[in-house]
Formats: C-alpha cells, structure tokens, sequence
C-alpha cells in the first residue's frame, strides 16, 4: 500500500515538473526518490524482520519441573508391654516363716461353714457340717488335736472327732473338717456348739483370745406337713 502511494507521489511529481519544462530536475529527484524508496524498503523489510524475530524469542518456553519422590518413613515401632506375672499362693501354702513369738500356742479363726446357720433341712436326713479352720497359734496341729462337742444338739454326731486325720497344720495352715450329722425327727431349729481340744488338754475356741465357740444350726421340717 505504501509502494502505490509513493509511486503515485513520484509520477505527479514528474508531471509537473515536465509541465514547467524541468526536465533534467525531474530526473535528479526521480532518481533521488527512487534511491530513497529502496532505502525506507530495507528498512522496513528489516524492523518487520526483527520484530518477528523478537516476537518469536519472547514465547515462554516451559520448562517441566522434576517430580518429587516421597522418601517413605520407616513405621514407627510400638514398645510391647510385658507384664511380670505375679504366683498365687493357697492359704494351704502359705509361708510358715512368720515370726510366731508372742502368739499363744493354741489359738484358731473359724474361715468358712458350708451349711449356713438357719438351714433348712428334712426331718431325719442325714447332712454334712464342714468347717475350715486357721492355725492362728504357734503351735503345730497333729493328729492329738481334736475337735470336740460342747454343748446344745448333738443331732447324731460323734462328740470327739480328729481334728487332721493326715499331715500336720503349722501356724497360718488351714484344715477341713467333716462333721457327719442326722437332723432330729422332730421339726424344730437345732444347734450344737464346738471348741478343739489341744494334746495337753487345753480347749480353745476361735477368735482372739480362743474362747469364742462355733456352732451348727439348722431347722429340721417335715417335707409331708
């Protein structure tokens, strides 16, 4: 566009100076413009050229950036707790090297009865009274030891009966005693009471100072009333 503009410059250009009778003024200019024509091209051609360039450098190129790998943690270790188990020791194991210096020699605790007082039981049935005693004395129960009846209801059952039939009992031991009994034909509550009979011959009871008695009680009733 520009070319066609200055070309049309450059013929009307001739033509009036042709007009004034000019004609070798004419040419110089001609040629001058000519000349100046292929300059503005070249220049032109190369801003055009340069531009592009530039326009083409300034495109951001992308660079892709380097995946990061996860460094993987060793697991954490949980610390096992370990228990220390503790041994369970009966009362018939019970360590017998406590110091037994000032304890009476013949001395007991009455620990458990299997058949509760107030027990209900038929007329003429035969039952079991259990006792389990603690040596609580410092003396050692034998077969000399025995348990007798005091007094009450006897309700069949033998008045002397050994106390450890097998064994000894030192102090803090515990012995079961069988008491085989008969409930009376009669209905009606019954009890007996018992005490331990020493080899000297010493009766004791339980509790602190062993004089307390333990007993048997029952009810006795007729299942057909």
């Amino acid at each position: 566009m520009k070319k066609q503009i200055q070309f049309i410059a450059i013929t009307l250009a001739i033509f009036f100076l042709s007009a004034c009778n000019r004609s070798e003024e004419v040419l110089t200019i001609v040629e001058e413009s000519v000349d100046l024509t292929a300059v503005v091209q070249t220049v032109y051609a190369q801003i055009t050229e340069t531009a592009r360039v530039a326009e083409l450098s300034a495109t951001p190129t992308f660079t892709p950036e380097p995946t990061q790998t996860a460094t993987q943690l060793p697991p954490t270790l949980t610390p096992t707790e370990t228990f220390t188990e503790t041994p369970m020791v009966s009362p018939t194991d019970a360590p017998t090297s406590t110091a037994t210096s000032g304890l009476p020699c013949n001395r007991a605790n009455l620990e458990t009865k299997s058949i509760a007082d107030g027990a209900e039981v038929f007329i003429n049935r035969n039952f079991t009274q259990t006792f389990r005693l603690k040596n609580t004395g410092s003396c050692t129960w034998d077969q000399t030891y025995e348990l007798r009846f005091i007094q009450g209801d006897l309700m069949n059952a033998g008045a002397s009966i050994i106390l450890v039939p097998v064994g000894t009992v030192p102090t803090w031991g515990y012995i079961s005693v069988d008491v085989y009994m008969k409930a009376p034909a009669e209905p009606g509550t019954y009890k007996g009471y018992w005490m331990i009979k020493s080899r000297s011959g010493e009766i004791f009871g339980v509790g602190p100072s062993g004089a307390t008695w333990f007993w048997v009680e029952v009810k006795a009733i007729d299942p057909d009333a």
